[in-house]
């Protein structure tokens, strides 16, 4: 892990991004298909180019510059982040990239003074984020679902 550099990173590609997103949706090993969490389906190469331009994006990299981790953070810029897309390269989970990368969203999230952090945690992976400090809302989370949007 000593060798992977986590920052904030304005100059994240769609190639990488695209090929990060290949070997989650190749790993088979977690409870929840990645396609179902990461919406591949509706994600386009000028989406994607949007997405990474105005998003916060933290990223972790390998010395020779390869992305293995990456989260996003979308916000008003002022008082409210939501943090969106973890993703760890399936040949790095558990080299604690996850936790680098949150933490160091988190340090700078209280630097600017938010109100509220938000994200929505995998099932089973809630163990993860409350160890963080994050808590369950009040509130239930709901969602509209772009595959499922019928016009």
């Amino acid at each position: 892990m000593s060798d992977i550099v986590t920052t904030f990173d304005d100059k994240v590609g769609v190639g990488e991004m695209k090929k990060l997103m290949r070997a989650m949706e190749a790993d088979t090993s977690g409870r929840f298909p990645p396609s179902a969490v990461f919406h591949y389906a509706l994600r386009t190469d000028d989406r994607e180019a949007a997405a990474l331009e105005h998003g916060i994006n933290v990223t972790a990299r390998v010395p020779d510059g390869t992305l293995v981790g990456y989260m996003r953070i979308v916000t008003d810029q002022a008082y409210i982040y939501y943090i969106v897309d973890v993703m760890v390269h399936p040949g790095y989970q558990g080299s604690r990239i996850g936790s680098t990368m949150v933490q160091a969203a988190l340090t700078e999230l209280k630097r600017r003074g938010f109100i509220k952090v938000l994200l929505t945690a995998i099932p089973g992976k809630e163990e993860f984020y409350l160890r963080m400090g994050f808590k369950p809302t009040m509130s239930p989370v709901l969602a509209l679902r772009g595959e499922d949007y019928v016009t």
